[in-house]
Formats: C-alpha cells, sequence, structure tokens
C-alpha cells in the first residue's frame, strides 16, 4: 500500500501539472519494489528520483518516502517529500524580471567591508603575528562564481568584498580571530559542504514531518564562519535576502541578528584600534595570537594579555 497524503497532493499541484501522474506512476513502482530507491540516511527513510524528461509538464524531481517499520507499519509506503531538482515547467506568462540590488548600495557595502578588513589586517600583522598567518589569500573571481553555482545563489556584495581579500582561514589556533567568542573563517569548499549539510538537514526534516514549513535552514543563508576550521558544529551566516547575520548551533536553534557583516566588520576593526573604548569581550593575546576574552578555559586565561593599545 502507498499513501499519497493531501499535503503531497498538493505539492504536486505546486510544481507542474503533471507531477501528480508522474508521482502516481512511482507509486505503482514501489507497491511492487519498496526498496526501488536509496536509503537516506536514517532508518526507514528512502529517496528515489524521476526523470522529468518521461513525463509532460514535470521536473525532474526527488522524492523522498517511509517504509515499514519503525516508522510505518510493515509494507506500508508513504509518499513524504517532493522537491524538483531541475527548473519547473513554464506554464504562466511572462513574470516581471525581479528587482535586482541597487549597484550603488552594493558598491558603498563592497567598500565598507573591504576598509574595514584592511584595518584588522594590518592590526593583526602588527600586533598579532600567528592570527595574521592564519588567513588565507584573497579568491578570484572565478572561484567566486563556481561557490555561486555550486550554492545556486548569488553571493551578496558584502560577502563577495570579504572573500576577494581573504577565503577563509588555516587549520590553526590562530585562525579564531571574529569576536565575540574567536569565530574562524571558513574556506570556500567548507562553505559548500556546509551550507548543503543544512539544505539536506532541512529536506530531511520536511520528509520525516511531513510538511513544507519545517525550516531549519533557509536558502538564502550563507554560511563564512564557525567555531574553528574544522568544527563547524557552530557558526555565523549571512541571509542574503536581509543582508543580516545569523548564528546556528549544533540542535536546530537560529537566530537571526541585527547587525550586517560590514557592522560587524568595523565594530570589530574599532575595538581593535581603541581598545580602551571597547565593551564585552575585550581584544588580547596568547602566543602572537588574537583572542577575544577574558577567555573562559583556566590555561588560556592564565596566558592571555589583554591588548590595551
Amino acid at each position: 500500500m502507498v499513501d499519497l497524503p493531501d499535503h503531497i497532493r498538493a505539492r504536486c499541484g505546486e510544481l507542474g501539472d503533471g507531477v501528480l501522474y508522474a508521482i502516481k506512476t512511482l507509486a505503482r513502482q514501489l507497491a511492487e519494489d519498496p526498496r526501488l530507491g536509496e536509503r537516506a540516511g536514517r532508518l526507514g527513510l528512502y529517496v528515489a528520483t524521476i526523470d522529468g524528461d518521461a513525463f509532460d509538464a514535470c521536473p525532474p524531481l526527488i522524492v523522498r518516502y517511509a517504509y515499514g517499520p519503525p516508522l510505518l507499519d510493515a509494507d506500508r509506503v508513504e509518499i513524504r517529500g517532493i522537491e524538483a531538482s531541475g527548473p519547473l515547467p513554464d506554464t504562466s506568462e511572462p513574470a516581471a524580471p525581479p528587482a535586482q540590488p541597487d549597484p550603488r548600495i552594493e558598491q558603498i557595502a563592497a567598500r565598507q567591508v573591504s576598509e574595514a578588513w584592511r584595518r584588522i589586517v594590518s592590526w593583526l600583522e602588527q600586533h598579532a603575528p600567528a592570527t595574521h598567518g592564519a588567513l588565507l589569500p584573497g579568491a578570484s573571481t572565478d572561484e567566486i562564481v563556481a561557490l555561486e553555482q555550486a550554492l545556486g545563489l548569488r553571493i551578496p556584495a558584502e560577502l563577495r568584498a570579504l572573500w576577494l581579500l581573504c577565503a577563509g582561514g588555516k587549520d590553526t589556533a590562530g585562525a579564531a580571530l571574529m569576536p565575540d567568542t574567536g569565530w574562524a573563517l571558513m574556506p570556500l569548499d567548507t562553505v559548500v559542504s556546509v551550507y548543503r549539510r543544512h539544505r539536506e538537514h532541512q529536506r530531511d526534516l520536511q520528509a520525516q514531518q511531513g510538511f513544507e514549513e519545517a525550516t531549519v535552514w533557509k536558502p538564502s543563508w550563507i554560511p563564512f564562519c564557525s567555531w574553528s576550521v574544522t568544527d563547524t558544529s557552530y557558526g555565523l551566516f549571512l541571509d542574503a535576502e536581509t543582508g543580516m547575520i545569523g548564528h546556528w548551533d549544533d540542535t536546530s536553534v537560529r537566530t537571526l541578528g541585527d547587525q550586517t557583516l560590514s557592522m560587524l566588520l568595523e565594530e570589530m576593526a574599532d575595538k581593535l584600534e581603541h581598545p580602551q573604548l571597547a565593551t564585552g569581550y575585550l581584544p588580547g593575546l596568547i602566543g602572537g595570537r588574537l583572542v577575544w576574552g577574558p577567555p573562559l578555559a583556566a590555561d588560556e586565561a592564565a596566558m592571555w594579555q589583554q591588548f590595551t593599545g
């Protein structure tokens, strides 16, 4: 028995006129062979694909379904999620082109990021050579374009400006440089892998819970900082739609703040250059690397020297 819940039927209508027929065809195949798809990493969950070229008015599809215990009764199959893996059929009137970002505003934002970052790098070169040495060179324009293609979205001007100057950090203790607790800039390949991991988690959650509204990671959220270069269980992301920075942790907690990337970097540069005016986490040094503190760990606290200018 293969169940097609009402929300799945409604989703079919959203994706194209031929999608419901394609899903019903797959359902007949699953009734004969429930293990037609591939395991989705969780007990009883599977993923199957549908070639859109085989059906009229149907894009290529990724279909997630559950089969048998522990989620369902024995021999029962339930379609739990459908996602287009290619462009949807164009069955509507030509739509107006989406609003393009104002190039003047983007230019100002990029300049603010670049100027703040150069102030930070100048301070690091003079006072924290270990942290300065952990910075990777800037990415090329071609690398940014490849990143956009991998993520399937446009990189905002602020983040593009930063990555053109510094494409992440090396896997060393000195890489933890961003306030408040010492975030490390992700290398671009890590950005892609973390983004894909969170988006896959999003799809799994929707398939398990059976509704599209479950949100743990929006497509517009671009990760750029993490707890360390290799520990990405916590981190910061930039919302490409709003320009605001958000935070994620190792649960499903996501918090979107009210600070842009240029604001974050300008505040960091101000704290480094004028530490006597700084509040909250303060800049300090341990063995030639920048450490925001005072540190909570006793061993680091014993070595930490607050920078006073």
